[in-house]
C-alpha cells in the first residue's frame, strides 16, 4: 500500500509499506527512522521503506486531517506543522542514544570510571550527549571501548506527570512570611490565586501569567507545598446519577448559550444528559484549565463514567487509555483541552465550545475556526456558550441564541483617580458579611509614572505600561517579564506610583477591612464559579488602550463580571454617564452590540473585515496588495497593523508568513 506521511518538520513524503489493519490507513501513527509521523493520505507511488505502527487504533481522524488542511488553508499556515503542534506529547516519540551499562565484570578501574559506571547504574540509562557534557567525552568513550559501557538507540516516550502546587499555610499566616521580600506584587497575587482554587498544576499556573522563580521562591519559604503526582482523575468525585431534568427544546445547528453562568451551567448539563440517554455523543472544549476542572467537578456527579476527561494532569497511562477509548465508544461526552482536539471520537453529534474571557483563543490560528470545521465534518451540532456573544455572531441570524439573563442589581459608583474603594462601596462591604470578589484589571502593585515628563513609562521591549514595585526601586512588565531600576528610560528619573493595581488594591482593602476569608481577589472575571458580591475597583484602563475595540472589551469585562455574580455588581468608575454603562445596567447586551456593530460597519472594522496585527524586524514589501496598513517603528520592531477583506485574508497572510514574525495576530 503506497502511504502519505506527515513528519514533524512540515515535510510530507510517499512511502510503499504493509498495513497491518483493515480499513483505512489514515490517522494511524507510525515509527520510522527514529522519528515519529501520522498517515494523512494515499499515494500513488512510494519509495519501499520499514515502518512499525505501535498502535492498533488510529491516533486521529479523517475528520481531523480535513479540518486541519481547512483551517491551514485560511490562515496560510504548513498544514501539517499545524497537525503536529496539536499532537499530545505523549504520542510524539522519538528515538534517542542512549548509555547503558554492558554486563561485564569491572576489575582495575580508576576513580572517575567508578563515578561513571555508578551514575550509570543509578540512572539505568543517560543520554549520550548528556552524560558526555557531565563526566567528558574521553572517559566515556573510553569505557564504551573497554566493553564496560554500550549506546543504544531507545524510543523515548514522554512522561505526562505533573507538578502541583497548594497553599501551605493559612491565608492570614502565608502573606506574614511575605514580607520578607523585595518583589512580591506578583506572589502577593499567586496566594490569592491558590486560596481560591485550592491546587492548581505547574501549566494551569504559567497560563495564568506566574513566573517559575515566584513559585519556587514561595516553596522554598514554606509558603507553598509542591508535590509530583501522576494521577487518574483530577479528584475523586462520588457519582450520584441525578434525576434527569429536560431541556426546553432541541438546538438548532447552530447555537450560542449565554447569561448568567449558574443557570448556563445547568443548562449545558441538561442538554448533555439528554443526549448521552439517547446514545448521543459530545465534545466539550475549554482553553480555560481552571474553568476545565470547575466543569469536571459539576458534571462528573450527574454524568458519571459517561463523562471522558483528558488532561495533560493525568497520568501517561489513562491518558493513553482514554484516548483510544472515545474511538469506540457511543453516548459519552469528551471534556478536554487544546492537548484533546484531535481525539479520535467514533461519532459526535454535538460539539460545544467554551469562550472564557479570560483564555485568548488567538494563536497561530483561531482555534474556534478549527472545531467550527470539524463540527461540520462529524454533522454535529455546534453550540458556543459565553458570558455573551461575540459581535461577530450577534449580526448572525441563522444562529440561535438561548440567553439566560444575568440575576444581580447593578450599581455604579464614582471613583475619583486617586482613591481604591469609594465611600458608597465601602459601606456596602461593612453592612454585606458575605462573598466578595474583587476586581482591579490590573497585575501588580501601581503604574510606574514619571513627574518630570509627565506619562507613565512603557515598556523598552514590548511596549506595554511598566508596573511599579510597592518599595518604588524597580518596575517589571506584565506582559514580557521586562525587569529595571525605577527609573525613567527618557530623562533617568525617579518614578513614583500612580493608580493601582491588584496587590495595592488587596492591601488596602485588607487594612480597612482585616484578613477575611471570604474576599478573593482576581485581575479578570473568569467563568468557573460565581460570587454573592463582586466589585469591580478599576476596569477603566481597558478603554485607555487605543485599539478598536476597547469598548467591546470593557463591556464584556463588566458583563462577565456580572454573569458570575448572584446578588450585588458594583462598577467604581470615571464615567458613569457613558451610555456603555447604561446598557450594562439594563441587562441589554443587544442593545449595546447593535451601537457597536453600526459604528464598526461604518468604520469598515471586524467583523466586516479583517485585521492583522503584526510585529516583525525588517518592513515587509506589501505594494499591489488590496490592503490598507498603518505602521509604527518601537525600538529594533516594525507593528503593522493591515486591514483586509476577509476573501483576500489568505493571501496576506502567505505573504507576511515569508519574514521572520515576532508576532501576529488575526482579528
Amino acid at each position: 500500500m503506497n502511504l502519505k506521511l506527515a513528519l514533524p518538520n512540515g515535510r510530507v513524503i510517499k512511502v510503499k509499506a504493509e498495513f497491518p489493519y483493515t480499513g483505512s490507513p489514515i490517522g494511524y501513527r507510525v515509527l520510522l527512522k527514529g522519528y515519529t509521523a501520522i498517515v494523512v493520505g494515499l499515494a500513488e507511488e512510494g519509495e519501499e521503506i520499514e515502518l512499525q505502527f505501535p498502535d492498533k487504533k488510529p491516533i486521529t481522524t479523517e475528520k481531523h486531517i480535513s479540518s486541519i488542511l481547512d483551517t491551514a488553508n485560511y490562515y496560510a499556515l504548513f498544514p501539517w506543522v499545524l497537525l503536529f503542534d496539536l499532537l499530545p506529547s505523549v504520542f510524539d516519540w522519538r528515538e534517542e542514544k542512549y548509555i547503558i551499562l554492558e554486563e561485564k565484570e569491572e576489575k582495575f578501574i580508576d576513580k572517575l570510571s567508578l563515578k561513571v559506571l555508578e551514575y550509570v547504574k543509578n540512572k539505568r540509562k543517560v543520554k549520550e550527549e548528556n552524560i558526555k557534557n557531565k563526566f567528558g567525552k574521553e572517559i566515556v568513550e573510553k569505557l564504551i571501548d573497554i566493553g564496560l559501557l554500550k549506546k543504544e538507540r531507545i524510543w523515548e516516550i514522554p512522561s505526562l506527570s505533573t507538578t502541583f502546587y497548594s497553599l501551605a499555610l493559612p491565608v492570614g499566616l502565608a502573606l506574614e512570611k511575605l514580607k520578607g521580600f523585595k518583589n512580591k506584587e506578583e506572589k502577593l497575587r499567586l496566594i490569592y490565586y491558590l486560596q481560591e482554587r485550592i491546587k492548581s498544576s505547574l501549566e494551569e499556573l504559567k497560563e495564568a501569567g506566574f513566573k517559575g522563580k515566584d513559585i519556587k521562591a514561595l516553596v522554598k519559604r514554606g509558603i507553598l507545598l509542591e508535590k509530583e503526582e501522576t494521577i487518574d482523575e483530577i479528584r475523586k468525585i462520588p457519582y450520584i446519577k441525578q434525576e434527569k431534568r429536560e431541556y426546553l427544546k432541541p438546538l438548532g445547528s447552530k447555537s450560542v448559550l449565554f447569561g448568567q453562568w449558574d443557570r448556563v451551567r445547568d443548562r449545558l448539563a441538561s442538554l448533555l444528559s439528554s443526549l448521552i440517554d439517547d446514545g448521543k455523543s459530545a465534545f466539550v472544549f475549554c482553553n480555560s484549565l481552571r474553568l476545565l476542572e470547575k466543569l469536571y467537578e459539576y458534571l462528573y456527579p450527574l454524568l458519571g463514567d459517561r463523562l471522558v476527561f483528558l488532561s495533560s494532569q493525568m497520568g501517561e497511562k489513562e491518558f493513553i487509555k482514554r484516548w483510544f477509548y472515545v474511538a469506540d465508544a457511543d453516548g459519552i461526552v469528551l471534556l478536554g483541552s487544546k492537548i484533546s482536539l484531535l481525539s479520535p471520537m467514533k461519532r459526535m453529534d454535538l460539539l460545544v465550545y467554551f469562550d472564557d474571557f479570560s483564555s485568548n483563543p488567538w494563536e497561530k490560528f483561531d482555534i474556534r475556526h478549527f472545531l467550527y470545521n470539524l463540527s461540520k465534518y462529524y454533522a454535529a451540532n455546534f453550540l458556543y456558550v459565553a458570558s455573551m456573544p461575540p459581535l461577530s455572531l450577534c449580526q448572525k441570524e441563522d444562529w440561535e441564541k438561548i440567553y439566560e439573563p444575568p440575576a444581580p442589581e447593578v450599581l455604579l459608583f464614582k471613583r475619583s483617580f486617586d482613591e481604591v474603594l469609594c465611600k458608597e462601596a465601602r459601606e456596602i462591604i461593612q453592612k454585606e458579611d458575605k462573598e466578595w470578589l474583587f476586581l482591579v484589571n490590573k497585575s501588580g502593585y501601581a503604574y510606574a509614572y514619571c513627574p518630570k515628563c509627565g506619562w507613565i513609562v512603557e515598556c523598552a521591549q514590548c511596549g506595554s505600561f511598566l508596573t511599579l514595585s510597592k518599595d518604588k526601586d524597580r518596575v517589571f512588565c506584565a506582559s514580557c517579564g521586562y525587569r529595571g531600576d525605577a527609573l525613567c528610560l527618557e530623562c533617568g528619573g525617579r518614578l513614583e506610583e500612580l493608580g493601582f493595581g491588584i496587590d495595592k488594591a488587596a492591601e488596602e482593602i485588607k487594612n480597612i477591612f482585616g484578613n477575611r476569608e471570604n474576599f478573593y481577589f482576581d485581575t479578570i472575571p473568569r467563568l468557573g464559579q460565581t460570587y454573592e458580591n463582586v466589585l469591580v475597583l478599576n476596569a477603566d484602563n481597558i478603554l485607555s488602550v487605543p485599539w478598536f475595540d476597547s469598548e467591546e472589551r470593557y463591556f464584556h469585562y463588566l458583563w462577565q463580571a456580572m454573569a458570575i455574580c448572584r446578588k450585588k455588581l458594583i462598577v467604581q468608575t470615571s464615567f458613569v454617564e457613558t451610555p456603555l454603562l447604561e446598557f450594562l445596567k439594563n441587562k441589554d447586551w443587544q442593545g449595546f452590540c447593535n451601537e457597536e456593530l453600526k459604528r464598526r460597519k461604518e468604520e469598515k472594522l471586524p467583523p466586516f473585515v479583517k485585521i492583522v496585527h503584526v510585529r516583525l524586524k525588517n518592513l515587509p514589501e506589501l505594494k499591489n496588495l488590496p490592503i490598507e496598513v498603518k505602521r509604527r517603528k518601537h525600538k529594533d520592531l516594525w507593528e503593522l497593523f493591515i486591514k483586509v477583506d476577509k476573501k483576500h485574508l489568505r493571501m496576506v497572510l502567505k505573504k507576511l508568513r515569508e519574514y521572520k514574525l515576532d508576532y501576529i495576530e488575526v482579528v
